[in-house]
């Protein structure tokens, strides 16, 4: 790709993010050709990138990553063994069926935060393509705070009532 193809690339991306109120600003990054920073929902506080790796360059990347709670990385560190590797198969089972791609960081260890991406090549962008893959990134990261609230509480001490039981069998 020629950089007036990157560039003009990138003012597409910030004009349909602007248009949704959900740009935030450009981030200069050595090893990107672009990175925009955004938020989803608009007004949420919920950050989520839209990057262009220079070794990519006919793909953009959709980036957002969820850190858990200080207390939801403390009640999983105290599960039984079997209990926590029991969770963390049941989530990735989950979460392998959603458009995104995920990592448990670390990859070893205690998880502390995951982070979902959504790649899309030139050939498929266009302003739906590109609100979907948000949209689906931070259904991702929903299905992470839901399963968290379910299983440990709010990380404020507070149980949440059990999800309803399925409406069919």
């Amino acid at each position: 790709m020629t950089e007036q193809v990157i560039e003009e690339t990138r003012d597409k991306i910030r004009a349909w993010l602007a248009q949704e109120g959900l740009f935030k600003e450009i981030v200069q990054e050595e090893n990107l050709h672009f990175h925009i920073a955004a938020e989803y929902p608009a007004g949420s506080g919920r950050h989520v990138s839209i990057l262009q790796p220079k070794n990519h360059e006919d793909m953009i990347v959709v980036f957002s990553r969820i850190r858990l709670a200080e207390a939801h990385q403390k009640a999983i560190a105290a599960l039984p063994p079997k209990e926590k590797d029991r969770l963390m198969w049941l989530m990735r089972y989950d979460l392998l069926f959603r458009d995104s791609s995920f990592e448990m960081e670390p990859g070893r260890g205690e998880m502390q935060s995951i982070h979902f991406t959504r790649d899309i090549y030139y050939d498929g962008l266009n302003k739906n393509k590109l609100m979907e893959a948000v949209r689906e990134n931070f259904k991702c990261e929903l299905y992470v705070v839901w399963k968290f609230q379910e299983i440990f509480g709010d990380g404020q001490g507070t149980k949440t009532q059990s999800p309803p039981e399925p409406m069919y069998c």
